[in-house]
């Protein structure tokens, strides 16, 4: 009897577990296996005797013991020495992990006089577009981290020399992106140049092929991602790099994994997958494709810029593109 009972255990478990994992939706399901960028939030005391008050859809308030500006006594939140995080009503979505595009609502409040001092309208119509990484921005990485989308979350940062009252921010994550193509593995095609990744942040290049480029259109699908499958007429967010398919291939004509100058992160791109937006190769490479799967296309003229041209690109160039799905926006 014992060993029976065992038995009916394990087989329940296994069920219950199978169902668990088959239960989580594809925009969670792209998110599988990626590694955590940036150090999982933490709590305390002071972060934990902040009052929010957050209604849906409302710009939320808060209560705590606060100072004057400017005082010798500061007020115990702008006294913290690292940043305190707490959720105040947690989302289902997917889970924040560094490096990754969000769209967010925000208040921001001063630690040290509770003075709001910036605010949208935090119901969803106009949500700020950032990225939150382990470099430039690692105080906001590391607060956020470990987050999930749909989250209402309040954070503190220490008072510095560029911030003396310190900052309180409550935040609702609307939108969590990938990072960069995240699936399951495909062997390369033949008659397309190879891809190679940048170890650290997954950011695609090419090698040089030894064979011409295709006449006609060619694409492969060289991760295949867990999520959503793109249709015409999604608003799409990629990191995509275009080069032109010569004898030498050099740097790329356009990529959004480059940075435009030294007060922008990279950032990735969203367009509207259109032929009115986009050239017609671009549609045909993403139409059909998962949400964190890594796409190559060759495209010819015909479905690039043609016998004109574009800027750098020559008439009757053929164009390679690699692009990373990273999500849909709905």
């Amino acid at each position: 009897m014992p060993r029976i009972s065992a038995v009916i255990i394990t087989s329940v478990l296994a069920i219950t577990l199978a169902g668990c994992s088959s239960s989580a939706t594809p925009e969670i399901q792209a998110f599988d296996g990626l590694a955590k960028a940036c150090e999982t939030y933490k709590g305390g005391a002071e972060i934990d005797a902040v009052k929010v008050t957050a209604a849906e859809n409302t710009v939320p308030t808060v209560e705590f013991a606060t100072a004057a500006a400017g005082g010798t006594v500061k007020s115990k939140l702008a006294a913290i020495k690292s940043s305190q995080t707490k959720v105040i009503r947690e989302g289902n979505g997917p889970t924040f992990t560094g490096n990754e595009l969000v769209k967010i609502d925000y208040v921001v409040f001063s630690s040290t006089t509770g003075q709001q001092l910036a605010a949208n309208k935090f119901d969803g119509s106009d949500s700020a577009s950032q990225v939150f990484n382990s470099t430039d921005s690692k105080a906001y990485c590391d607060a956020l981290s470990a987050v999930r989308q749909g989250s209402v979350v309040a954070f503190a940062l220490p008072a510095s020399d560029a911030d003396p009252e310190g900052s309180l921010f409550v935040l609702q994550l609307r939108k969590v992106y990938l990072p960069h193509a995240n699936g399951s593995v495909n062997p390369p095609e033949s008659g397309l140049p190879s891809v190679v990744l940048a170890p650290k942040t997954k950011q695609p290049g090419i090698l040089q092929p030894t064979f011409a480029a295709p006449k006609d259109f060619k694409k492969a699908t060289l991760i295949t991602g867990k999520g959503e499958k793109v249709k015409i007429g999604d608003s799409i967010t990629v990191h995509y790099t275009g080069w032109v398919w010569s004898e030498a291939i050099g740097e790329p004509f356009d990529s959004s994994w480059i940075q435009r100058d030294a007060q922008t992160p990279i950032s990735p791109a969203t367009f509207t997958l259109t032929e009115e937006n986009l050239i017609k190769g671009f549609v045909k490479a993403l139409e059909g494709a998962t949400v964190g799967s890594q796409v190559i296309a060759s495209m010819p003229p015909a479905d690039a810029y043609g016998e004109t041209g574009q800027d750098s690109i020559a008439e009757n160039a053929t164009l390679i593109f690699v692009i990373d799905v990273l999500g849909i926006n709905k």
